[in-house]
């Protein structure tokens, strides 16, 4: 009987990338098509999708991975991770383990709500330059606005009446301002005074805060300063001056430059 190498042909574990760079892994949600239905969720947008999702995106700050930041919309988490890199920079490694951990605490946030489902997430890695961390959180954004926009338009056909696969024709070519014009005129609503989390995703991060402690050396009161997992549903737009200084300085504040 030939005796077989079965460690080479484990191909995938033999990709690495260069664990001295950051890295973005991005986990999407698996035919949650299928999920919606089986939850119910309200049309366009379901609040309770959204804060599953986030709770999901917490987990591997909670468990002590090296996150830097997490960007949610729709039902994608995008995960920028530090050097060095865990698992020796193994992309098999990472992508399971970050699409495994959000699997899991997306369906346990899911039976809190009494909603039994299997669910899944695919996962990829995304090299990126430091001074492309805010092209690529632009990018993502750019595309969350758009999911945003054409979700409340096909639901004012919808609404009407029209099916699902007719309304995806009807829209298809028209331009931002006649999908805005198209809602408001069918809804009443003003795109641009929706929920932010909505029109540019929820971002969370690591923030630094002061409380205050007690030195027992000094038998004094004293200001300690303590680290925090945040949720900003009301992030700034990446694209603008505002938005870049604040990745600029949330990166500094990681040693990244």
């Amino acid at each position: 009987m030939q005796t077989i190498d079965w460690k080479t042909r484990e191909i995938a574990s033999t990709f690495r990338m260069p664990e001295d760079l950051p890295l973005i892994v991005r986990v999407d949600g698996w035919k949650f098509h299928n999920l919606a239905k089986k939850m119910g969720l309200r049309k366009p947008f379901d609040e309770r999708m959204i804060k599953c999702l986030v709770k999901a995106a917490e987990e591997p700050f909670n468990l002590g991975l090296p996150v830097i930041l997490a960007y949610v919309f729709s039902d994608e988490i995008s995960f920028l991770i530090k050097p060095p890199l865990p698992f020796k920079g193994r992309v098999e490694k990472l992508v399971s383990v970050f699409a495994s951990i959000v699997s899991s605490s997306f369906s346990m946030a899911l039976r809190e709500m009494n909603v039994e489902a299997n669910v899944g997430f695919d996962g990829r890695v995304v090299v990126v330059r430091h001074r492309e961390i805010s092209d690529y959180l632009s990018w993502r954004q750019a595309e969350a606005w758009r999911n945003c926009i054409n979700a409340y338009a096909q639901y004012a056909l919808i609404s009407k009446g029209m099916s699902s696969r007719r309304a995806t024709k009807e829209l298809k070519g028209m331009k931002a301002p006649e999908l805005h014009e198209l809602v408001f005129q069918e809804l009443g609503i003003n795109l641009a005074k929706i929920p932010a989390w909505q029109r540019r995703g929820v971002l969370i991060f690591i923030e630094e805060y002061e409380k205050e402690g007690f030195d027992p050396i000094s038998n004094k009161r004293t200001i300690v300063k303590r680290r925090r997992v945040r949720k900003e549903w009301e992030p700034p737009l990446f694209s603008s001056e505002e938005g870049r200084s604040f990745i600029i300085s949330l990166l500094r504040f990681h040693g990244l430059e």
